[in-house]
């Protein structure tokens, strides 16, 4: 991904999507909020423990940032399941600036232009997806239960059956995560994934002490390119966010005590 500077704010971006100036998309780091102790600065999480007005200053230095109006933000409602929301006008301002209108909801779509597509992640597995030809947006919570659930190519088939989405147009970004470096887990875990028949043995590695070293990016890349999108459509951040605790949140390096980050994507506004 590329590293982007502006109004001291550090954020992220996919090259591939960069080329396409009718949509905005971020991931952000931690610096340059107003959030302080364990959720300094840029904390993005509602339901961290953190100051509300904390966090709703933070996105609008974020917004501001990016040229987007905070209104028009609408945030997942996370559950770590696989549900998906098509997302319209009178969803603006959920999560953030309003209550939530709807309940568990780890993806979001639309092809209404100026909504702010938002879900937060501090290890958990972000994929950002656009359909440049049908003008779709969505952006994916995909940590090991949803990726265990196969969000990331629900999501594929809900732009297909709900937008008229063709696969082959279709672009995804798999963003700052926990890497396999870092996600041992126990063999709960671990067999959640073995009987996805378009897996290979690159995806885990067995350890002498019985745990797994899991890579969910590999996971969810087959998974994607098992749903039809094409593989030079896909593309993978290679940032661990346990690994680079210091610009990113990271659940799993805190000990649970952080922020969050956010992943936003919008259609630019008419």
């Amino acid at each position: 991904m590329k590293e982007n500077y502006k109004n001291e704010v550090r954020y992220y971006t996919f090259p591939a999507f960069d080329e396409y100036p009718e949509i905005v998309h971020a991931f952000t780091s931690r610096e340059c909020g107003v959030s302080t102790g364990y959720y300094s600065s840029l904390n993005m999480g509602i339901h961290t423990g953190d100051d509300l007005e904390n966090v709703k200053t933070n996105y609008r230095i974020l917004c501001k940032t990016l040229d987007l109006n905070p209104d028009n933000i609408v945030l997942a409602n996370l559950e770590h399941g696989n549900n998906i929301r098509n997302v319209t006008k009178e969803d603006a301002g959920a999560g953030v600036f309003r209550d939530f209108p709807y309940e568990g909801t780890d993806g979001l779509l639309t092809d209404e232009p100026g909504l702010i597509l938002t879900a937060t992640f501090a290890d958990c597995v972000p994929i950002f997806y656009y359909d440049p030809v049908r003008k779709v947006v969505g952006i994916a919570h995909s940590g090991w239960k949803g990726t265990a659930q196969e969000i990331g190519s629900k999501m594929v088939e809900r732009m297909q059956s709900d937008y008229g989405c063709k696969v082959e147009n279709i672009i995804a970004g798999i963003g700052p995560s926990i890497g396999m470096c870092c996600f041992e887990t126990d063999a709960d875990v671990f067999t959640e994934f073995v009987e996805f028949p378009y897996l290979d043995d690159a995806w885990f590695y067995k350890k002498d002490n019985g745990k797994f070293d899991i890579d969910l990016w590999r996971i969810n890349l087959e998974m994607l390119l098992y749903a039809g999108i094409p593989e030079d459509n896909i593309h993978i951040s290679g940032l661990c966010t346990c690994c680079n605790s210091d610009i990113f949140f990271s659940h799993r390096a805190s000990g649970g005590k952080r922020g969050t980050m956010a992943g936003i994507i919008s259609l630019k506004g008419e």
